[in-house]
């Protein structure tokens, strides 16, 4: 069979990258637009059944002789069809029968008193349900909206995007020609390490040459790309190891105590009883993972909101401490205020900083027999948290390390020692960030590790 020139696999790369990339840029935009006019629709519409409601209600209570008009009227103005139940009788100027459509919990929802919304897809047909209690005439109306009239100016949308995509696609299947042409010779060493590092080389790069900047430009452009790629390459396994081991202990343990539990519990014999203790001690791991996973998979996508306060930082240091013991129990660690920082504030979101307090108590209490003592220093216009621990502290090699993902030392994989997920320190760091702080970690005075963190003061101490 007749391999492919590098030049036209170079040109196709260039087309259906950018075709890729100009598809899911407009797919985005498109739904993204989509959902926005859809919503905004569906507010103006909630809106004008709200004033529909109005006029119902005032025609039922003066004229109900003249419902019927007054809903033809409504329905032709606003372009909707109304249903309402009154006194338990269904009324509608339709011949059909749209209220099967309506779900019987908007329906009971309605009749209890809660305005109810819900959109529906019939045949193809998107509609809007707007469900209006109106207690007063013991009546329930119904308003159904078509939002189809969305979907014409859609299509000229989804047109202009398939267009811009086709023109991108050209532009980027242009520039390959272009940059093929240029790079063609220097091109196939690259093809050829690039083979060498997919057979598992992780080693080889391309090596420095003079043949030019754009050349010297790609060769360590392609360097970095390895050195990352390799980097990520040993995040990730470390991350499947890792997570595999977590997870593999707790769901056997739930696997075989979960028939156990199937078992009637006025029936438990002391087995079962230690296998049910077991089972709670597994779950509260696998939760604190999962917690820990979410709560940095919304970090990383930005969706962690700050509910930020200026608050006296020696009584939020206390209340967090008061708040992690009543939850992990054990003694109250000393805590040790500079004179200086009396009546000193900082901008913080209170949750975060009790999350902060709880991760590093916890972890001591977990691998360094405890926390010793928390101490509250000034430095300038900044406010430094020293959380001092009972252990051996932390090598200097590992100190950097320990705020990295799923990162437990040495002990990592001796479950009898470690009970954590890597993830706590991990947690702390994103969290300090968030409140522009900053933490390391040093060695306390008793000769434990200590966890310094430095917070900016809003009020400089006097």
């Amino acid at each position: 069979m007749r391999r492919r020139s590098l030049r036209l696999r170079f040109v196709l790369i260039f087309g259906l990258g950018t075709l890729l990339l100009s598809s899911l840029l407009g797919t985005l935009t498109y739904f993204g637009v989509r959902d926005v006019l859809i919503s905004q629709q569906q507010q103006t519409d909630l809106q004008q059944s709200y004033v529909n409601a109005a006029l119902i209600r005032n025609t039922i209570y003066t004229a109900p002789l003249t419902l019927d008009s007054e809903l033809l009227s409504i329905q032709q103005s606003a372009d909707s069809t109304l249903l309402l139940n009154i006194h338990g009788q269904w009324q509608t100027l339709t011949t059909q029968t749209p209220f099967i459509d309506i779900t019987a919990a908007a329906m009971k929802a309605t009749r209890q008193g809660h305005v109810t919304t819900e959109t529906r897809i019939i045949q193809s047909d998107l509609d809007y349900v707007v469900g209006i209690p109106v207690p007063a005439v013991q009546t329930e109306i119904f308003e159904i909206w078509q939002l189809d009239g969305l979907e014409n100016n859609m299509r000229v949308l989804l047109l202009i995007i398939g267009s811009a995509a086709l023109f991108t696609t050209v532009l980027g299947a242009s520039g390959g020609v272009w940059v093929s042409r240029r790079t063609l010779r220097p091109l196939v060493v690259v093809s050829e390490t690039a083979a060498r590092i997919a057979g598992g080389d992780f080693q080889t790069r391309l090596p420095t040459t003079h043949a030019g900047t754009e050349v010297e430009q790609l060769t360590g452009s392609f360097n970095t790309m390895v050195d990352q790629l390799v980097t990520k390459l040993e995040r990730d396994a470390r991350f499947a190891s890792d997570v595999s081991h977590e997870l593999r202990s707790p769901l056997t343990t739930l696997a075989m105590s979960a028939s156990i539990l199937e078992q009637h519990r006025d029936e438990l014999d002391p087995a079962a009883q230690q296998s049910l203790t077991l089972l709670s001690a597994e779950i509260l791991v696998f939760q604190g993972l999962i917690e820990d996973l979410i709560e940095l998979s919304r970090s990383d996508a930005g969706a962690n909101s700050l509910t930020l306060e200026v608050i006296a930082i020696t009584e939020l240091t206390r209340q967090a401490i008061r708040s992690v013991r009543r939850r992990l129990g054990g003694n109250e660690p000393m805590v040790e205020v500079d004179p200086r920082l009396e009546g000193a504030r900082v901008l913080v979101d209170r949750r975060r900083f009790e999350r902060i307090m709880a991760n590093l108590i916890d972890n001591a209490q977990l691998y360094a027999g405890g926390t010793v003592a928390v101490r509250l220093t000034t430095e300038g216009d900044h406010v430094t948290l020293n959380i001092d621990d009972a252990g051996p502290g932390i090598v200097e090699s590992e100190r950097e390390q320990v705020f990295e993902r799923f990162f437990r030392g040495r002990a990592a994989h001796d479950r009898s020692v470690v009970r954590g997920t890597g993830l706590g320190l991990a947690l702390v760091r994103e969290h300090v960030k968030s409140l522009d702080g900053e933490i390391r970690v040093t060695t306390s005075p008793e000769g434990g590790a200590r966890f310094q963190i430095h917070l900016p003061l809003v009020e400089t101490p006097s």
